[in-house]
């Protein structure tokens, strides 16, 4: 049976006199102890397990009852705690999870800190948790999110000029940890917010390019870099299937020199069949590549973050590819879905595609996949066939 006890530790005294104020644990003849956060500045200010002559006492002492009973609680949920040393019942309580009241940012860190996700949308999460805490307190309690909450973020991402999928998907990320809550049985809203409550309706990303569309981007000269640059990254990803960005800048082009072999990161830890894609690299791609590749073999365009400042080179000057073919806005998407569509109409099958695209492909999706796997030679010929069509 362990015994729990409010101490202070005479040989463990702070400098100028003062202490801390520690929990004790006695179990099977040993005793540890829990340092708190509470420090008294000289040991007549402890008495029996409490604090005394202070103005504060009455409010440390609540402090302290409450850490006594979280721990009590604790120990209760130990199973057998007879055959565990006084060391490992201490490593159990203070390790375990019983508080069930967690904050915003509790429950974002937790959740970042166990997610499997891909890098580009743990980015994009961090960058969501910043811009919700603008709004909301992160040391505000999660059960306290309400329809109200979600309804005053809305309104203030639309004040702040963000898109509606910009606004979905920010909200979509609160449900993401709601859901996270529950799965872990922390406390939560007694009524789910988003019941009732409806999300900004989704867009339909930016729609494939035409042929001619095409050819007008891979035919375009200008004397400004950016713009270069906006053409060259819709080419090449093209030119390579459809390939996303975060996966175009992993891609050591000193290995794959004609032979295109990755995983994508999106679907890198969920099962698929599809583990890799793989084709060669065509004839039209290399010149953009050996315009680009860094002495790592990976494409190179800053000395900071790649990623970052292909963002705001899209950003600034991809409308100037946009304008001539008569596109409302042009994003470095719209080369994915173009070679999809583009594939699709010359007669190439769906499982390739699938392939080509990197898109997660498993026996629940169709039954077709537990008899057929598509080669890299068969992606080789889809992708020449869509090239062949810009000539």
């Amino acid at each position: 049976m362990a015994t729990l006890r409010t101490v202070i530790v005479p040989t463990k005294a702070l400098k100028g006199g003062r202490h801390k104020v520690r929990i004790s644990i006695a179990h099977n003849g040993q005793t540890r102890y829990i340092p708190t956060s509470i420090i008294i500045d000289n040991a007549r200010e402890f008495k029996n397990g409490l604090v005394v002559n202070r103005g504060d006492a009455a409010f440390l002492n609540t402090k302290l009852r409450k850490m006594v009973q979280h721990y009590q609680d604790a120990i209760d949920e130990v199973g057998y705690i007879d055959g565990l040393t006084c060391p490992e019942l201490v490593y159990s309580i203070t390790h375990s999870d019983m508080n069930r009241h967690k904050t915003v940012k509790e429950i974002y860190e937790k959740y970042m800190e166990v997610a499997n996700i891909a890098d580009t949308t743990r980015r994009n999460y961090r960058s969501t948790y910043k811009c919700l805490t603008a709004f909301l307190d992160e040391n505000t309690l999660f059960e306290r999110i309400s329809h109200l909450t979600l309804a005053g973020f809305n309104k203030f991402m639309l004040e702040r000029g963000y898109k509606t999928n910009t606004r979905r998907d920010k909200l979509v990320f609160v449900l993401v940890l709601l859901n996270f809550a529950e799965r872990c049985h922390y406390a939560v809203p007694a009524y789910n917010p988003f019941i009732g409550y409806e999300l900004p309706p989704q867009e339909v990303r930016q729609s494939w390019l035409t042929v001619d569309q095409i050819r007008h981007i891979r035919d375009t000269e200008s004397e400004k870099k950016g713009v270069r640059i906006c053409r060259d990254m819709i080419m090449l990803s093209y030119y390579l299937g459809g390939i996303n960005i975060a996966d175009l800048l992993d891609v050591d082009f000193n290995e794959c020199r004609n032979v295109l072999h990755y995983v994508r990161q999106k679907t890198k830890d969920k099962p698929k069949m599809n583990k890799f894609v793989e084709f060669l690299i065509p004839d039209e791609a290399q010149p953009i590549i050996e315009r680009y590749k860094g002495k790592s073999g990976k494409l190179h365009f800053s000395k900071s973050d790649n990623y970052r400042y292909l963002h705001y080179v899209f950003s600034d000057f991809m409308h100037e590819l946009a304008d001539p073919i008569g596109v409302k806005s042009l994003v470095y998407y719209a080369a994915r879905k173009s070679f999809a569509q583009h594939a699709f109409q010359l007669g190439v099958s769906e499982s390739v595609v699938d392939y080509i695209l990197g898109h997660r492909v498993d026996k629940v999706s169709t039954s077709l996949y537990s008899y057929i796997s598509v080669t890299p030679q068969q992606a080789t010929d889809a992708v020449r066939l869509v090239l062949d069509n810009l000539k």
